[in-house]
């Protein structure tokens, strides 16, 4: 057993998880009550998966039926591989974002010891409150602040490490790099509108540049500041009818390459700037999927029909400034001709100006960014933020074609 294996087994995460839960039943997610199936919560507490402890912002529908999860208590697997990579020491001053349930709070705090600090940030205030509680009656004390997690917490400043659960779209909040001293270190997921991302470990230098590698496939949900709807924006039915008319090369063997969170999903969605994915399986009946692209920024879409069982060409319809499925075609091509790299060849580098990702070293450029102060994005309906798939349960719906 290591080290963090151990001590997950000395935080019990069940003096945590809230007596309701939410269960994925097919329908939605429903309700399942430690007094009413004492049976089933403690089953699902003690799998090695994820606990939904809210949904829909707290706010279920009439009918008890959630529409999205909204905060959760992570995989213990997971949260053991994360504080692996964060390693943080006995007397470390550690920074928390996104506290939900308090459980890994707990584990920082057993870990740092009585010389050590945590301070843990929490975006909404009834999770924050219930993290107090449980902490308290487990018998921890770390800080547990209820604000922005984005902005970190500069009282508490200089941190020896920073560890977020809630997932970074792209781009890192300022904040937290110049709220760690040099010699820090820095674990958060990392991820794209097109893909849900993979574990970032971040050392910060002492000129102030922070430098790390991408691992793994993992889905959080995100900074809820950063939360883009899936579908974010779409054009009504006669104006895609009415759209440029194209048919593609691309079958199905080269969907699952740039589908699959396992294959080029991660890197396609660094290349494919500001652009969402959603796909829609069997929408006109097994094997006939839909794959929509789009730009809510430029008013951009593209939608693929791929009909697997149908030899013909797929037919692509594109609008709007970017041709969003000629850029995905370009994106997945270079990602062929660099030898289909996964996340583990991928790193990244952040100084105060720019915030680079590049290929196996640092001259090979994915993609780069300006730290600029970017313009004010339109407000959006916001649907799910869920995840959809891991690379380790990843099937493709078909797209190998027989």
């Amino acid at each position: 057993m290591s080290g963090w294996e151990s001590l997950l087994a000395e935080v019990p995460r069940a003096l945590f998880i809230p007596d309701t839960i939410w269960v994925d039943d097919g329908r939605g997610f429903t309700a399942l009550s430690k007094h009413q199936d004492p049976t089933g919560w403690q089953a699902a507490v003690d799998a090695d998966a994820p606990v939904v402890t809210q949904v829909d912002g707290g706010q279920p529908p009439a009918g008890g039926v959630g529409g999205w999860p909204s905060s959760s208590c992570s995989q213990p697997s997971l949260v053991a591989d994360m504080l692996t990579a964060l390693a943080p020491r006995p007397g470390d001053v550690v920074l928390e974002i996104g506290t939900g349930t308090g459980w890994n709070a707990a584990l920082l705090a057993h870990r740092v010891g009585p010389a050590g600090r945590v301070v843990s940030i929490e975006v909404d205030p009834e999770l924050a409150e219930h993290a107090r509680s449980a902490l308290t009656a487990a018998g921890h004390e770390p800080l547990v602040i209820t604000g922005d997690g984005a902005a970190g917490y500069p009282t508490g400043a200089p941190y020896d490490r920073l560890i977020s659960t809630a997932a970074v779209r792209e781009v890192l909040p300022s904040a937290w790099l110049a709220q760690l001293r040099p010699g820090s270190r820095l674990v958060t997921p990392w991820g794209t509108d097109y893909a849900n991302g993979a574990l970032l470990t971040l050392e910060l230098g002492r000129r102030r540049t922070a430098t790390g590698r991408f691992h793994g496939d993992v889905a959080f949900m995100r900074l809820r500041d950063q939360r883009r709807s899936l579908r974010s924006w779409e054009p009504d039915e006669q104006q895609i009818t009415d759209a440029q008319l194209t048919t593609t090369t691309c079958r199905g063997r080269d969907l699952d390459r740039m589908l699959n969170p396992a294959k080029g999903k991660f890197v396609i969605g660094i290349r494919l700037a500001d652009t969402s994915l959603h796909v829609e399986w069997d929408k006109h009946g097994p094997g006939r999927h839909t794959l929509d692209l789009d730009d809510p920024t430029t008013c951009s879409f593209a939608r693929l029909e791929a009909d697997l069982t149908n030899p013909a060409p797929f037919i692509v319809r594109q609008l709007g400034p970017r041709r969003l499925w000629d850029e995905a075609e370009a994106a997945y091509d270079w990602w062929h001709g660099h030898r289909a790299p996964g996340p583990e060849r991928l790193g990244i580098t952040i100084t105060p100006d720019t915030q680079t990702v590049w290929l196996d070293k640092p001259t090979t450029i994915v993609r780069r960014w300006s730290l600029a102060p970017p313009p004010p994005r339109q407000p959006s309906e916001e649907t799910s933020p869920w995840p959809h798939e891991s690379a380790e349960n990843w099937v493709a719906p078909g797209f190998v074609e027989t």
